[in-house]
């Protein structure tokens, strides 16, 4: 059994050219895989990522490279040295699970997901995010999943104009950061056992759940009470860690407190 909080990102440097290639930088309104696509530093498996039977994913951040308008780049010398250091991408990033994404628009019609302004990375002071992906998003055994992204400004238009002459290899244009919790063996068993009586699957209910198996030592456990405390236990221990880390609210510490 095992319970591990994965992270993964992807980005895409400049190729030390004038950056009009097409091969190198994708093109505007495009969609595109971080874990299969033609573009960036793609992982070496070229596909997506299959949760095995033994395995639960909850999917807990999803965030990109934040801008809009392209003319808020950076460069740096004089032509014909002109270094472009800095490029806001107008990115938007996308869940897709087997063949469903998971933002669509009002008519239930395929969009491009969460811009990097609403939940950026990396985060800076001025980019703080309003964006939160919660619920987070459960991602069953047998199941499928990949993260898209869509760059509505195009870097090769931009350097067209010559707006610059080079973007090194250094230059970062765009990212993605994904977040995530991965449940193996009996703690993905129970972790699917939490999600169908409708539990919050977390590493602290997971590991509740372990405890009162432990305790009970092979006796009969599928009743509501059973479940019931551990959501009570798990309720008053959010409670007691909210309030030693200051953040509770005045209804949390109660009358008098």
């Amino acid at each position: 059994m095992a319970i591990r909080k994965e992270l993964y990102t992807w980005e895409l440097y400049g190729d030390d050219n004038d950056g009009t290639s097409t091969t190198h930088y994708p093109s505007a309104g495009t969609e595109n895989s971080i874990l299969y696509g033609d573009y960036g530093n793609v992982q070496p498996a070229q596909q997506t990522f299959l949760v095995k039977e033994t395995e639960f994913v909850v999917l807990e951040k999803v965030r990109c490279t934040p801008g809009i308008s392209p003319y808020n780049y950076v460069v740096n010398g004089v032509a014909p040295n002109r270094t472009l250091d800095h490029w806001p991408p107008n990115m938007f990033v996308n869940i897709v699970i087997d063949t469903t994404n998971y933002y669509q628009d009002p008519q239930n019609v395929w969009a491009s997901g969460v811009s990097g302004t609403a939940s950026p990375y990396p985060q800076a002071v001025r980019d703080e995010p309003y964006y939160d992906l919660w619920p987070p998003v459960y991602v069953l055994p047998d199941q499928t999943l990949d993260i898209r992204y869509t760059l509505f400004n195009s870097i090769q238009e931009s350097a067209s104009v010559g707006l610059w002459d080079r973007i090194p290899s250094t230059t970062m244009l765009c990212a993605v950061y994904v977040e995530y919790t991965l449940f193996q063996g009996t703690d993905a068993m129970m972790a699917r056992k939490l999600m169908q009586l409708g539990i919050p699957i977390t590493v602290s209910t997971v590991e509740s759940y372990r405890q009162m198996l432990l305790r009970n030592k092979g006796l009969e456990t599928d009743t509501f009470e059973h479940y019931l405390q551990i959501m009570q236990n798990e309720r008053k221990r959010k409670k007691k860690e909210r309030k030693m880390q200051g953040i509770a609210t005045s209804q949390e510490y109660g009358e008098g407190a």
